[in-house]
């Protein structure tokens, strides 16, 4: 079986960051690792691919080489900066130059020349496509335009439809240059979408090469960005073959095309990152009719990579020694913080024997963080956070046009650079990436999961949190049904490895928070109950783990086969 990964951020792998750090040191590790990984898709993809390898598959990955990543810093007087850096030269070193130069004919008439670089996923490649100015810089927006440009958002406009053409014809070009023919081509997130060979009325739309390839379209977001609607002139302008395109039955309809209904429609398989995400799916109104090819298979995280190796035996310890490796790990996380982030002498002394908690997520208004905000500004609520002894550790990535959070951040940072207590118990780590997060997760007592109802398609770091024994505070919200067992909501012969922050008319509070804060507290102060949340967390390993996941890939793979490749209308 053939299968080829695409997507337009796909995390590095462990022993390439290792390397880049190695020579270069902590900054330019941390700016090389986010410019492939944004939010959770860049590391499932990577861990995902490392996986299907591992169990046989014939899989590679395709995803664009970015010069640039914006990077972001908070500073003491309550101040976010962002700013973009060039990454390209390192990634570069570090990448093998497979020497293929593939000139792709795009939708204007012009032709690309990209480059194609690969990089080892244990058994399988991934292939980095390298065409500047094209892949400058991963999802562009108008900040990223020159101050040369007159019209910037039209100028970031055009730049995401050439990305979306790049990977997608590009992958095609690079699957003949190989002679790769693929079985499955797996399209995560509607801007592979072109790399429906049948899709695009040019050279690939009716060559034998593809004649046997399925399609899969992977959705990860249940947000209305992810599911952009086209007009008839942009479709029209990128070549798109809409003879199949059956418009949603809908008095509001204006013509337009919806380019997840039209995908949906087109491939052979279609699933969400989880189960509750796969009912969202077919909930949308503009998916209604396709409710029962559209299926779930919930993320999960190689063990390998994030799985502090203490833990791999846990079952064999007793609750003294777990709670010792516990505690071993947390003093090691503190440490690491402490140098690596500049904190003051006595800063490691201060928050030592306090509770500490991750909140690493993607900043953006539907995840919540405005809620921390709320929590300090309320003096009642404050008050019993400082009394609670809990030290947030706070990790998150905001893209350069989303106002909202910046807002969000800037309202934080106001209320922390004015008191020095807080300064203490909230720290936000500058530039959160895919390299630095295991050894947080590896240490923290407990992880944070927020989200407003139905807007989390799965969130992978409370997984990341589980496998390491983090309690898990949560709303029940994406994949935290299918593995996290809230306290109070335990059935018989369960044990609570979380607290559920409650939903308030389909959003999280912040008294809902604190509430969750001062359950965490008093089960750290009962050695037995810690223990035994600690194990319940494990325990749900196997549920989490990329293995099981990859397992029920390959059962939809299977399935897929089994059917013939749907033809469009295109003869």
């Amino acid at each position: 079986m053939r299968v080829i990964e695409i997507a337009m951020e796909i995390a590095l792998p462990p022993t390439l960051l290792e390397s880049v750090w190695n020579r270069y040191g902590f900054r330019p590790v941390r700016d090389v690792a986010m410019s492939t990984s944004v939010g959770g898709i860049g590391p499932l993809l990577r861990d995902r691919i490392f996986e299907q390898a591992d169990k046989r598959i014939d899989v590679i990955g395709v995803s664009p080489l970015y010069e640039t990543t914006w990077i972001q810093s908070w500073f003491d007087w309550g101040q976010l900066h962002l700013e973009k850096r060039e990454v390209l030269p390192y990634l570069r070193e570090f990448l093998k130059d497979t020497g293929l130069a593939l000139p792709i004919a795009m939708y204007d008439g012009t032709v690309a020349q990209v480059h194609v670089w690969q990089a080892s996923y244990g058994r399988a490649s991934v292939y980095f496509l390298d065409c500047q100015p094209i892949t400058h810089v991963v999802y562009p927006s108008e900040e990223d335009a020159s101050s040369k440009q007159a019209k910037p958002v039209n100028w970031a406009d055009e730049l995401r439809y050439k990305q979306s053409w790049l990977i997608g014809r590009g992958t095609l070009a690079l699957a003949k240059a190989l002679d790769f023919a693929p079985d499955i081509v797996v399209m995560s997130e509607t801007p592979t979408l072109l790399a429906h060979h049948r899709l695009v009325q040019d050279a690939f739309r009716g060559d034998a090469f593809f004649e046997k390839t399925h399609y899969i379209f992977n959705d990860h977001t249940p947000m209305e960005y992810a599911h952009p609607i086209w007009n008839k002139t942009t479709v029209t302008r990128m070549k798109i073959d809409i003879s199949s395109y059956k418009p949603p039955a809908s008095p509001a309809d204006r013509g337009e095309i919806d380019i997840t209904r039209l995908l949906v429609g087109l491939v052979e398989g279609v699933f969400g990152v989880s189960k509750k995400h796969g009912l969202v799916m077919q909930a949308m109104p503009s998916l209604r009719d396709f409710a029962g090819k559209i299926e779930s298979i919930t993320n999960g995280v190689k063990l390998d990579f994030w799985q502090a190796p203490e833990y791999r035996n846990a079952a064999s310890l007793s609750d003294e020694e777990l709670l010792k490796t516990q505690q071993r790990k947390k003093s090691e996380l503190l440490d690491w913080v402490w140098r690596h982030y500049g904190l003051w002498h006595t800063w490691k002394e201060q928050v030592k024997g306090k509770a500490v908690v991750l909140w690493t997520r993607r900043i953006t208004g539907y995840k919540r963080m405005d809620i921390l905000w709320k929590l300090c500004k309320d003096p009642g609520l404050k008050r019993q956070f400082i009394e609670f002894d809990i030290v947030l550790l706070i990790g998150g990535r905001i893209h350069q046009h989303d106002d909202q959070a910046q807002t969000m951040i800037y309202n934080l940072l106001d209320l922390i650079s004015g008191d020095p207590i807080l300064q203490e118990r909230i720290v936000l780590l500058d530039n959160f990436n895919v390299w630095m997060a295991p050894r947080l997760f590896h240490g923290a007592d407990a992880a944070i999961m927020l989200a407003d109802d139905g807007r989390e398609a799965s969130a992978t770091g409370f997984m990341k949190g589980q496998v390491n024994g983090n309690i898990i505070i949560a709303t029940d919200d994406g994949a935290i049904p299918e593995s996290v067992v809230f306290a109070g909501r335990e059935t018989a012969g369960q044990t609570a490895n979380g607290f559920e922050v409650p939903y308030v008319n389909g959003h999280p509070t912040a008294e809902g928070l604190m509430r969750a804060f001062k359950a965490l507290k008093q089960v750290l102060k009962n050695p037995v109950q810690q223990a035994a949340m600690i194990r319940a967390a494990l325990a749900a390993s196997p549920q989490v783990s990329i293995e099981r996941t990859v397992a029920e890939t390959v059962t939809l793979y299977e399935r897929v086969l089994s059917q013939a490749p749907t033809a469009s209308a295109v003869k």
